[in-house]
């Protein structure tokens, strides 16, 4: 660093004297440098300090400048011999020393600018990865702060969600309460529009009472997992079909699955992932009794769970859709349901790094897919 810095200074105290001076001065030293030449003759060999001027201008100046003035230490020498009267076995030899001496001198010039050009390249891409390091730290910082205030976010939504899910509910459950009791206080006392008006508030506080959950599951579902620890899928599956009894019962629905993996991940996230693709399957259901198969096979790095049913499909249209938050593509009447529970699944699966899809034709069932990166290595 020394040196770079030190020649940077001098390559910009040059650089800031006018070339004309510089050539100039080049030609100065090389007279002086023919004039001692000719002044001790064959005693004293200068030669070399011809170098001096022909060096530093290729490196501070150009090529050319390199040239020219190789070209006129070759003359300025021959001069110098010519004058002093030197002797040789043959008049040629000393126009073919001079000639050696400037073929020299131009395959130092042409060494010199190539080392030069490397050095600048070398000097740029210094200077591009010193500006590349400042960007990219300012790009961490930046990608820190903002995964600071994402932070800050969910922690605020956390705290929304604790709200929705307390001060939000607790008045639905009073007015609900007082509904009932309104209608088992006066239930034959009012005429069947009143008692009709009365079921159709309880319905929709009960309704209201559904969606407040399921927002707040939403909400924990984008928050970060706890504590990754080996979860063994087949109890996963097995606890959601347990949760999910009463609807199984109900509607008469089969599950399966075959043999499933052992994953690092947060195992109350994926027994809600697994218990809302099931009740998925199992209300989406035609007349004939629910079937929902549950299968996962490694693929590279990566799970890839497939939840298959015999529901009545989606439209190939639709399906880009049915993951987006309050998208229902049936009304409440015909199924139950809050629109939800397909967006929290997804929310689910990009926490973990992964991706969701669904693949499916009216009449013919669903078949929903998510996949787990491998991260670790677990037992199989």
């Amino acid at each position: 660093m020394g040196m770079n810095n030190l020649l940077a200074d001098a390559n910009g105290y040059i650089s800031r004297q006018p070339k004309p001076f510089l050539i100039i001065s080049g030609l100065i030293f090389v007279l002086l440098v023919g004039f001692v030449d000719y002044a001790t003759g064959s005693e004293l060999n200068v030669s070399i300090f011809y170098l001096i001027p022909i060096s530093l201008s290729v490196f501070f100046l150009n090529r050319k400048a390199g040239v020219f003035l190789s070209i006129a230490s070759a003359v300025v020498s021959l001069a110098a011999d010519l004058m002093a009267g030197h002797n040789y076995s043959h008049p040629m030899i000393i126009y073919w020393n001079s000639a050696v001496q400037l073929g020299f001198f131009l395959i130092i010039v042409f060494i010199l600018s190539a080392l030069k050009i490397e050095y600048e390249k070398a000097v740029n891409l210094n200077a591009d990865l010193q500006d590349t390091l400042v960007e990219l730290k300012r790009t961490e910082d930046e990608l820190e702060r903002k995964a600071q205030d994402l932070a800050c976010s969910n922690a605020e939504l956390e705290r929304f969600a604790y709200v929705a899910a307390h001060d939000l509910k607790q008045p639905l459950i009073v007015a609900g309460g007082y509904m009932n009791r309104l209608g088992r206080l006066y239930r034959d006392k009012l005429d069947p529009n009143a008692e009709r008006f009365i079921g159709y508030a309880s319905d929709a506080m009960s309704r209201m009472e559904a969606l407040i959950d399921a927002l707040l599951a939403y909400a924990r579902a984008g928050a970060k997992a706890n504590e990754l620890k080996v979860t063994n899928c087949n109890e996963v599956i097995g606890l959601a079909v347990t949760d999910l009894q009463a609807e199984i019962e109900k509607s008469g629905a089969i599950v399966t699955h075959d043999p499933l993996p052992i994953v690092l991940a947060d195992d109350i996230q994926i027994g809600q992932l697994f218990q809302n693709l099931i009740s998925n399957g199992i209300k989406f259901h035609k007349e004939r009794p629910p079937r929902v198969h549950v299968s996962a096979k490694r693929k590279e790095n990566e799970w890839v769970f497939c939840f298959c049913d015999n529901g009545i499909g989606i439209d190939p249209k639709d399906i880009n859709g049915v993951f987006d938050i309050f998208q229902r593509l049936h009304s409440s009447s015909e199924y139950q349901g809050s629109g939800i529970g397909l967006a929290t699944c997804k929310k689910i699966v990009e926490c973990y790094g992964g991706r969701i899809w669904a693949e499916s034709e009216p009449g013919k069932g669903s078949k929903f897919c998510f996949t787990i990166p491998i991260k670790h290595e677990t037992p199989i």
